[in-house]
């Protein structure tokens, strides 16, 4: 039974799928968590074990530290060595006593590799492996220039005479100047063997680091669990500049290369021990935890598969009940052919809502119609049946215009308008049910309706019904709508008036705004006509003409606020007559642009598409801002032509000595400031600049061709005062033009 509905039914099988990758999710995830909880746990264990330990090895610096007192204090306490210092002969006998007493101490500590002393009041050096004075020059150099602190380190490998190999040693140096009853200059060096250290530290060894190592402040390796490493330079590895830049005396942290890195400083000594493992070699039964982990997964995922099923069947249990209801019997038994519940479910009930939405459609469809043309102007005939079906001592006429249905129209196909309406209509239909609506479509967003009047001369009063409506519709469609609500009629004549100024209410829109709701009274008698704004017609031209764009906005805002209170259609001839006058005023002169003109076209022809006064205010804007831009094209054009003038006339007449701002203005025929302003706006420099070029570089060119002197030059070119000139030149070439003309004749010479 179970194996057969996962085959025939899409829907059991994918009911059982969902709960069966469900559980598996979450198993997945639930082991996933548990098992980084546990590595994470298990690392951080690791790590403080791991820094305990070599909490352990940092101890070795304070015994060495402590060793290498004690040595210097016992060789200090020593007659013959402490004679060896200070002597200022190089006594052979007292070397040759403080050499014994220095081979007594590197016997009694086995970890010592060579014991030396060095006399630096005569410069005398003497070791107990016969390391010369000359091998350890470059050592004892640096003792003299450190001679500042009485405990010194210098690791570094040295070549033990009758051996080819070096040793690695740290050369612990004791300056007993630094006390004020020892010699000024000497020092004792106390070598002793890395490999020692690094015995003591691997006597702390974990097994599972896989590198030990003792650095100092700047990176060095003191000794390292691989001998070859020792002083290398590991100031630039990513772990160890971490570790120097860290306060932290230790700790512990993972590396990009999945390394358990663990540090300890030493308190004592500028040595840091740090201990590198790798991460995999910590968790040393990590493959037994996956494969545990992974069969108890297993495990959980078999017994949920069993939940699984248990859940199908009761999940399924409705469903499978409502088809037994709504299918036919034969629908359900076609063998061993996999169907799909849900399709047959909407096959059916698609098929139901057809039949049931043809019969209402038909009859809805026919209801409106013979409504709208009943308020169109039907007959007595229509208006009786209505009455039966929908009686009421009075009646009032609603209309609801879609606001902005050209852009509606143009962002929208026909199945998605069509939809749109169908909404509008069926929230109208909820909404003024209370009312007993009897509601239409008179056209493509138009509806219209009879409403049964209450006492009064509306139906209802604003902020009720009609303002849920526009709420409604805005939310869930995000439209808005105007609503225009007739007067009240008793007879179908006035029924007839009530539509007609219901469908006049809407237009009011075009001047008070898209959204609202306008209520027309019996009584209303025409409305008053509005004087044409004259004034404001005049400042909208002058404004253009002299491409004033802030105030030509200003302008048009109170043209607009004057005709406000017209009617529609007062206020659209209005339009039209605003619009003429501007294209006569500039069509002759200035709008040699075709699109210009067909912009005016087009204004006209969609004057009576426009939905309200603020949308026909932005493309009045936008026509006179193009007439603005028009204009500025053809005043730039004519700019140009004075200045090229100008120059033309600086050209011709530069050797003029009255050329001058007020000279050239005479001549184009404007004002000294006016052409000094447009000179520099369209040149970028000031008129006097330009000429004092022209002048220059006609100098150069006489300087260079002639032999005249430079005086005479300065007249050719207009300037009389040759003090001036020279300071021009000088100012604009950085050289006078004795040294031009000369420069320029060296060039030449070379030349030839």
């Amino acid at each position: 039974m179970i194996r057969q509905r996962l085959i025939r039914y899409s829907v059991y099988r994918n009911m059982f799928l969902s709960f069966v990758l469900l559980t598996a999710g979450i198993i997945a995830l639930v082991t996933v968590v548990l098992f980084a909880l546990f590595s994470w746990s298990t690392a951080r264990e690791v790590g403080h074990i791991s820094e305990s330990m070599l909490k352990q090895n940092s101890a070795v610096s304070s015994v060495i530290k402590d060793e290498v007192y004690n040595i210097g204090n016992l060789l200090l306490a020593d007659r013959q060595v402490v004679s060896a210092l200070f002597d200022n002969d190089a006594d052979q006998i007292k070397r040759y006593h403080a050499s014994f007493a220095l081979q007594r101490m590197q016997s009694t500590y086995p970890y010592i590799q060579s014991i030396g002393l060095y006399n630096g009041l005569t410069d005398t050096y003497m070791n107990t492996t016969g390391i010369s004075h000359e091998q350890e020059q470059p050592l004892l150099q640096q003792i003299v220039q450190k001679n500042g602190s009485y405990f010194n380190l210098f690791p570094r490998t040295v070549n033990v005479p009758g051996s080819s190999q070096e040793r690695q040693v740290l050369t612990f140096v004791l300056l007993p100047s630094y006390y004020s009853l020892m010699p000024a200059r000497g020092a004792l060096l106390i070598n002793i063997d890395s490999e020692y250290i690094q015995s003591l530290i691997g006597g702390y060894k974990n097994d599972a680091a896989d590198e030990l190592f003792v650095v100092n402040a700047k990176g060095q390796v003191l000794t390292h669990s691989e001998s070859d490493r020792f002083l290398t330079d590991m100031s630039g590895d990513p772990n160890i500049q971490h570790i120097l830049e860290t306060d932290q005396p230790s700790g512990y942290f993972m590396d990009g290369k999945r390394k358990l890195v663990t540090y300890v400083k030493s308190p004592d000594m500028d040595w840091m021990f740090v201990s590198v493992s790798d991460y995999k070699n910590l968790l040393f039964n990590m493959n037994l935890l996956k494969w545990s982990a992974l069969g108890l997964a297993v495990l959980i995922f078999a017994l949920s598969l069993g939940v699984s099923l248990w859940l199908t069947n009761h999940a399924y249990n409705p469903l499978r009940h409502l088809l037994e209801k709504m299918l036919p019997a034969g629908k359900t038994k076609i063998g061993n052919m996999r169907l799909n519940e849900f399709a047959l479910l909407d096959d059916s009930y698609s098929q139901l809502k057809e039949r049931l939405s043809a019969m209402e459609s038909a009859a809805s469809r026919g209801q409106q119609a013979e409504l709208v043309q009943m308020l169109k102007g039907g007959n007595s005939l229509q208006y009786e049946r209505f009455k039966q079906h929908f009686p009421a001592k009075r009646y009032s006429v609603m209309v609801i215009l879609v606001d902005k249905l050209s852009h509606f129209r143009n962002h929208g196909d026909a199945e998605t308008r069509s939809f749109a309406y169908a909404s509008i209509y069926k929230m109208a239909e909820e909404v003024l049910g209370e009312h007993e609506a009897r509601l239409a479509i008179a056209g493509e967003g138009i509806i219209t309706g009879v409403l049964k009047a209450s006492e009064g001369p509306y139906p209802t009063q604003p902020g009720s019904a009609f303002i849920e409506l526009q709420s409604q519709i805005y939310e869930k469609l995000g439209v808005s709508v105007t609503i225009g609500i007739g007067p009240s009629a008793y007879e179908y004549d006035e029924l007839c008036v009530s539509f007609e100024k219901a469908c006049t209410c809407v237009q009011q829109r075009f001047l008070q705004g898209a959204g609202q709701i306008h209520f027309c009274g019996q009584e209303e008698g025409p409305a008053e006509s509005k004087e044409y704004p004259h004034k404001y017609e005049t400042s909208i031209i002058d404004a253009i003409k002299l491409q004033q764009r802030f105030r030509l906005n200003r302008e048009i805002e109170q043209w607009l606020h004057g005709i406000r209170d017209c009617e529609y259609h007062e206020a659209l001839f209005y339009m039209n007559q605003l619009v003429g006058s501007l294209y006569r005023q500039f069509h002759a002169k200035t709008l040699r642009d075709c699109s210009v003109s067909a912009s005016f076209s087009q204004f006209i022809h969609h004057i009576d598409v426009y939905e309200t006064l603020e949308e026909i205010g932005d493309a009045l804007k936008e026509l006179a801002h193009r007439l603005c831009d028009e204009m500025e094209e053809a005043s730039d054009a004519r700019y140009k032509k004075i200045v090229s003038d100008i120059k033309r006339f600086v050209e011709k007449h530069y050797m003029r000595p009255d050329l001058s701002l007020e000279l050239v203005a005479s001549e184009v025929s404007l004002s000294r400031s006016y052409v000094g302003k447009l000179f520099k706006a369209h040149c970028h420099i000031s008129f006097n600049d330009y000429m004092n070029g022209v002048r220059l570089t006609k100098a150069k060119e006489l300087l260079m061709a002639s032999d005249m002197p430079v005086q005479l030059v300065s007249e050719q070119v207009g300037i009389y005062n040759t003090t001036y000139f020279y300071t021009l030149f000088k100012k604009h070439y950085k050289m006078s033009p004795a040294q031009f003309r000369l420069q320029g004749n060296v060039r030449e010479g070379t030349a030839q």
